[in-house]
């Protein structure tokens, strides 16, 4: 039997006797920070489990990036960093889906002209706007205006049934303050150049808020796109 008298003989004892040992920090430290030895080395395992996978998707990210890249570059025979190729991403893809919008208001003028009150007559060629810029610079070179003019998205001639009219739209897939000017100022160069009314319209599939007041207003007509109709071209 083991006598205990002194400190010396408790810490012999515990020494000696590793379940006492076991059992005096059990009683010390409590359930919880017993278990926390454990705890750390399975939050270690987990955490070297996670490094590794990580490791494996970053190489496989920039294996990735870099056939995306190689694929981008080829379209033009340059190379360009990540960032730039995502930057061209972005811009190819805004152009894309403006170029739909585009299309899709020239196919719905008809529809245009009589949402408007108006019957569609036929879409005023570029060749049509190109010579009444031409006229109306009068042998000088085109103003930024009337370069902007010639190269609006879309000019409608429509008729009230006595009275001839234009419509000038402009096309992106979100309307905004730069459409609503560039529409208001074909539609009054149209009546400028040939003395018959003129509106402008503008075609997307959704507006920006700040135009909203010129929209309700009348000043600009909006013809809304529908983006299923874009994602099923």
């Amino acid at each position: 039997m083991t006598t205990i008298n002194s400190q010396e003989d408790f810490l012999r004892a515990l020494s000696e006797n590793p379940e006492w040992r076991e059992a005096v920090r059990a009683q010390i430290l409590g359930e919880d920070l017993m278990q926390l030895p454990a705890r750390f080395d399975a939050f270690v395992e987990q955490m070297t489990e996670f490094v590794a996978e990580m490791k494996g998707f970053v190489a496989e990210q920039k294996e990735i990036n870099a056939r995306l890249a190689a694929r981008l570059d080829s379209l033009d025979g340059r190379t360009y960093s990540l960032e730039q190729n995502l930057d061209r991403l972005t811009v190819d893809v805004a152009w894309l889906k403006g170029n739909a919008v585009r299309e899709m208001a020239e196919r719905d003028a008809a529809v245009i002209a009589l949402e408007m009150g108006l019957e569609y007559v036929r879409t005023i060629t570029r060749e049509e706007l190109y010579r009444m810029a031409l006229a109306a610079a009068k042998g000088e070179p085109l103003s930024s205006a009337l370069r902007s003019f010639r190269q609006a998205d879309l000019v409608i001639e429509a008729t009230d049934g006595t009275e001839a009219h234009f419509i000038a739209v402009e096309a992106s897939f979100v309307g905004g303050a730069y459409d609503v000017l560039r529409a208001i100022r074909s539609a009054e160069m149209l009546t400028e150049f040939t003395g018959v009314p003129a509106r402008a319209a503008i075609a997307s599939a959704t507006i920006h808020d700040a135009i909203d007041h010129q929209v309700t207003s009348g000043a600009v007509y909006w013809h809304e796109i529908e983006e299923r109709e874009l994602r099923s071209e």
